[in-house]
């Protein structure tokens, strides 16, 4: 996993090698590194990295929202800046680059698992670096809000989705779609 995560940094920063799909796939991969306890905490992350380069800020939140309504939004989400970067293949490399990071640790982890979970100062740990992503969360919604509510219209349909899923517990392909039609 670490050794992967090197050589992208190195091939892609240091090196500087002048490759549209490496650039891909060591972007996903490098943020495919940090999530634990949600996507959405690498929401801003991904932001940073793509708008303007790969695309534009609306393109982005537009993805973004689409990818919310269906199953693994993160996953979908590579897929589609992979996708809008460079087609197809693009977004091949986005979906294993953002994948492969937490599937190596899962299976790194597995040998080592049954002794881990019994372990206090392990579940401490864990419990700490969940309280990390909770935060993140929030900070990453505070980012997403910045960004995306421009104006009152904005807020308006923010505040319509946002009851509908709390409130009312609406799935969320519905209220995507009631935010579309307010």
């Amino acid at each position: 996993w670490i050794v992967v995560l090197i050589v992208m940094i190195l091939l892609v920063g240091v090196a500087d090698l002048e490759s549209d799909y490496l650039e891909i796939f060591e972007t996903m991969y490098r943020i495919g590194c940090i999530i634990f306890g949600g996507g959405q905490v690498v929401l801003p992350m991904l932001q940073d990295e793509v708008v303007p380069d790969w695309m534009t800020n609306d393109q982005y939140l537009q993805g973004l929202g689409l990818s919310q309504s269906m199953p693994g939004p993160l996953f979908n989400f590579s897929a589609y800046l992979g996708a809008v970067y460079k087609g197809v293949p693009g977004a091949l490399l986005g979906y294993v680059g953002l994948f492969s990071p937490g599937i190596i640790l899962i299976f790194a982890m597995v040998p080592f698992w049954a002794r881990l979970r019994h372990n206090a100062n392990f579940k401490a740990v864990l419990k700490g670096v969940n309280a990390t992503a909770i935060g993140l969360v929030g900070a990453a919604c505070v980012t997403l809000w910045a960004s995306a509510i421009v104006d009152a219209a904005d807020a308006m349909v923010f505040c319509v989705a946002l009851t509908l899923a709390v409130y009312f517990n609406v799935p969320a392909p519905f209220c995507i779609l009631a935010g579309g039609i307010v």
